[in-house]
């Protein structure tokens, strides 16, 4: 993925389209994620400005964003400002790397898998919660018109259409999660579709 976008623009925004994207279930399926972590350290990779705070309370959380306005947003406490491929974390560090909603912004997913892998404890859990395309064809149809409506219409009323441009094309930079992601040097991989049409995935990667 070679495109970029400048989110210090609608950093304000971002949670609340990331709501609108999922039909307000965004909240809820990332509860469902967090079911799935273990241990008591989590690192929230991409946290923006912390719309999984309130659902992470219970564990040690480390929020990482390369964006600096979302992470003055943040209310997690502990705050880095850095990217999913270069973590500045030592080896072996958390019991679980937490991903929800941003890792097909990420410029090389291949690089920061390798970084997650590094940075999670032996038998820790990658998480990671995002949306694409359903794979039915008709379906995938119909979300391409659908989200290409609200994303450029919330661009042009905002005037930031570059960046909700980026986030529309964004569902299509990589392929669909089962052929995308891979288990590589993790024990397991498990992947669950969720949502009316089975736009959103639940990926969990063990150590």
């Amino acid at each position: 993925m070679s495109e970029k976008a400048n989110f210090s623009n609608i950093y304000k925004f971002y949670d609340l389209i990331n709501t609108i994207l999922t039909l307000g279930f965004d909240k809820s399926w990332r509860g469902k994620a967090i079911n799935s972590l273990t241990g008591t350290s989590v690192l929230d990779l991409g946290s923006g400005t912390g719309a999984s705070y309130k659902q992470l309370l219970k564990y040690e959380t480390t929020a990482i964003d390369p964006d600096k306005k979302m992470l003055e947003l943040n209310p997690f406490e502990n705050k880095v400002i850095g990217s999913a491929e270069n973590l500045p974390f030592k080896d072996n560090s958390f019991d679980n790397v937490f991903c929800s909603f941003v890792w097909r912004n990420a410029s090389d997913t291949n690089k920061a898998l390798d970084e997650v892998y590094r940075v999670l404890k032996p038998g820790g859990r990658f998480v990671l919660l995002d949306m694409t395309r359903p794979k039915n064809s008709f379906l995938r149809i119909l979300h391409k018109i659908g989200t290409f409506k609200i994303l450029h219409l919330i661009g042009l009323i905002t005037f930031n259409l570059k960046e909700y441009r980026f986030l529309y094309k964004s569902l299509d930079f990589y392929p669909q999660p089962e052929n995308h992601l891979k288990k590589d040097n993790f024990i397991d991989l498990k992947i669950k579709r969720m949502g009316l049409f089975d736009f959103v995935y639940l990926a969990v990667f063990t150590k």
